[in-house]
């Protein structure tokens, strides 16, 4: 009975042990959305020729990814968004973003990860993004706004154009 009972226990155990996962990152790509008075816009910078490993739990070698982007390839769609963007969040002052994914952990369906985001000068540490798994890619989306990056929504054409005071801000991890 005793062995039995060392058994079961011992296979509860393993069954509620912290799987390691470990994810081969081939692309990163940061996509920045807003909605304005007249539509909606994307900038967005992604890069393809990588080959950098994410590992989830807390293990020592569970690292860290950054996407250390220069702001001037921001590509928004044509060169006029491009020029305001980049006034936007200070390209000539701050020329780099940096977005630091952390402490991936399966978190369900999905995971969740520590972002340490750099942007306009600005240090955010956020805590408890979702990222979703989805045709081979982890995506996670995550929400600022222009009070929070101490930028100010820019308005054109005297008020006439306004941006709305939210970012999207997603972050793609490609397989």
């Amino acid at each position: 009975m005793r062995i039995a009972w060392f058994l079961i226990c011992g296979m509860l155990l393993m069954a509620n042990a912290n799987r390691e996962e470990l994810f081969v990152i081939k692309e990163k790509e940061i996509r920045v959305k807003g909605v304005t008075s007249i539509g909606k816009f994307e900038c967005s910078y992604g890069n393809e020729k990588l080959s950098d490993t994410l590992y989830t739990g807390n293990l020592p070698k569970a690292r860290q990814l950054d996407f250390i982007i220069p702001v001037d390839d921001f590509g928004c769609g044509n060169f006029l968004l491009n020029r305001d963007f980049k006034v936007t969040i200070k390209a000539e002052e701050f020329p780099f973003c940096k977005v630091t994914v952390k402490s991936l952990s399966r978190n369900g369906q999905g995971f969740l990860s520590n972002l340490d985001v750099s942007l306009a000068g600005k240090d955010l540490s956020l805590k408890d993004v979702v990222f979703r798994h989805q045709n081979n890619q982890l995506i996670g989306d995550v929400d600022l706004s222009f009070g929070q990056l101490d930028l100010s929504p820019p308005k054109k054409l005297g008020g006439l154009i306004q941006v709305e005071d939210k970012l999207s801000l997603q972050i793609i991890m490609g397989m």
